[in-house]
């Protein structure tokens, strides 16, 4: 009689249960959340280096053609008008897919590479858009253009001191930013082309303006320079100072809001 009762006061009561059930749920609701920012930083930390890649990338194209790739045309191997991003894929590992799209432009042009996109920009679902496959990486129109100067004609103002890419979210209103649209309109990866403005803040679909780069995830944008260097610059910079950086041989110092 005495181990009986032993037992049955020594076993889980209805309430133990429902406190130990509550601080299971207490703890992963702080659980969750942490490993979602966890998870961001290391996208963040992926779209870094993917920007890092491309700047890389622009430098070994040049080296081997003497010259840099345009925004869109005709460069290198390619026979049709192509994009930057295009002739830039034998430097990013993917030959086989440069050499698919040299014989049938349209085979490479949809397909959605990882080098080429932020996983926390969420505006584009398949990172698809009409046939087109999207980037999150603009080009800078005022260093690329047309694709005729090598890159010490090009960066008068010093490498480090001009932007080469900078964020765009994959669709902008009703516009892709798609790494194969080759032609010249906001569909085409880059920006510094249609208007002179800074990038946008996290703008929402309504307000998204397809001719600026776009801040993803925060108040500041990840933009890569010609240096191969990548920097998180502030909502706060000046127009004037976004814009001499967009230009690679103004002659003008920026400002000291780029480095805040």
């Amino acid at each position: 009689m005495v181990l009986g009762r032993c037992r049955h006061r020594c076993g889980f009561s209805a309430l133990s249960l429902v406190v130990i059930v509550a601080i299971i749920l207490f703890l992963l609701a702080l659980l969750i959340p942490a490993v979602a920012r966890v998870r961001q930083a290391a996208e963040r930390t992926q779209s870094v280096n993917n920007l890092k890649q491309l700047s890389i990338a622009m430098h070994a194209c040049n080296d081997v053609y003497r010259k840099l790739p345009p925004i869109a045309g005709k460069f290198g191997a390619a026979k049709v008008a192509s994009t930057l991003h295009f002739h830039l894929l034998p430097f990013v590992e993917q030959d086989n897919l440069y050499k698919q799209g040299l014989g049938d432009y349209t085979k490479a042009c949809g397909v959605s590479l990882p080098v080429f996109l932020d996983q926390n920009d969420k505006s584009a679902p398949g990172h698809q858009y009409q046939g087109f496959a999207t980037t999150n990486y603009a080009g800078n129109w005022m260093v690329f253009k047309e694709g005729e100067a090598n890159i010490p004609q090009t960066f008068l103002d010093g490498t480090s001191n001009t932007m080469v890419f900078a964020e765009r979210y994959q669709v902008c209103g009703e516009h892709p930013c798609a790494w194969g649209y080759a032609a010249l309109y906001y569909w085409a990866p880059m920006f510094a082309y249609y208007s002179h403005a800074k990038f946008q803040n996290n703008p929402s679909q309504a307000e998204c303006d397809p001719a600026r780069p776009q801040s993803i995830g925060s108040d500041r944008i990840q933009i890569a320079l010609g240096d191969g260097s990548v920097r998180s610059i502030a909502h706060a910079i000046s127009p004037r100072t976004w814009w001499f950086a967009c230009d690679p041989a103004d002659g003008n110092a920026l400002g000291d809001d780029f480095n805040d």
